[in-house]
């Protein structure tokens, strides 16, 4: 007997066949949809992608090369151009700043804009880190902007957002540290104690453990930690969020930047809110 399941297997790979181009976008959107991600409604488009690009892309000739290459995801050409360019006498540090991040910026926005999918963020930030990687053998470590946990909801198995989290924070220049699944809300604290982190970014796809990142931003205040909670994924809303203190919520990976970016700058989850909300 033929199960519904096969036919469905049968017809999967036929429109692999027909359409792959198609069929490789509606995987990507299906992983998106895991993460809580509204399809239809990424942020508003201001702009052309050219636009875009030429909004980050770095005036000098060599820099702009590198972020162009960033985007791209590609990853040997990066390390030749960065490798190049400190040959030639930039800082290191400069050629971060001002060469790599431009790159990795360029494709975030992209990304939250729906004009950029899952690999090629993973693509990005990974040619991104061949360039740091190279920076930090002729400098030492890159300072990074800041230090933050992230982790899935305890009783919550789903991690694909999160992952994609972690990597645009990293590809950002936050020094992240992950936390992983089905994560209590003591074991945040305790990493919080240990780590000095500024910030913990906490998902979750489902409802029923939504609970789980009021929990830990009432233990994080309760144990006297100044230390706000980022909060998104598809059971997540910010109604919800605004429902209990020392929070933020972020509806897209790039807000889990800008979250970062006004925390480890200063500001209290009041302030933040109040920008970001």
């Amino acid at each position: 007997m033929v199960r519904h399941m096969d036919l469905l297997a049968e017809e999967l790979l036929e429109f692999r066949e027909r359409d792959p181009a198609r069929y490789r976008r509606l995987i990507q959107e299906g992983m998106l949809a895991e993460l809580g991600f509204e399809i239809g409604s990424k942020s508003a488009k201001v702009g052309t992608i050219e636009e875009v690009k030429a909004k980050h892309r770095p005036r000098d000739a060599m820099y702009a090369s590198i972020s162009d290459a960033v985007i791209a995801g590609n990853r040997s050409k990066v390390e030749e151009l960065v490798a190049a360019s400190i040959a030639q006498g930039k800082d290191p540090l400069d050629v971060v700043t001002n060469a790599l991040m431009p790159g990795i910026q360029t494709q975030c926005e992209l990304y939250d804009r729906g004009d950029a999918f899952v690999p090629e963020i993973l693509m990005s930030n990974n040619a991104m880190q061949g360039g740091i990687k190279l920076a930090q053998e002729k400098l030492g470590d890159v300072p990074t902007k800041g230090k933050i946990a992230s982790f899935v909801a305890e009783g919550d198995l789903h991690d694909i957002g999160k992952n994609i989290v972690v990597a645009i924070l990293r590809a950002n220049g936050f020094d992240v540290l992950d936390l992983g699944r089905d994560v209590a809300a003591d074991t945040v604290v305790s990493a919080v104690k240990e780590k000095g982190l500024q910030m913990v970014n906490g998902s979750t796809l489902m409802s029923t453990t939504k609970a789980g990142l009021k929990k830990t931003a009432e233990t994080l205040e309760e144990e006297g930690l100044s230390v706000p909670i980022a909060c998104g994924g598809a059971a997540v809303s910010r109604s919800y969020v605004e429902t209990f203190g020392n929070s933020i919520y972020g509806r897209s990976p790039l807000d889990a930047v800008k979250i970062a970016t006004e925390v480890c700058s200063g500001k209290d989850w009041k302030e933040a809110r109040k920008t970001l909300h």
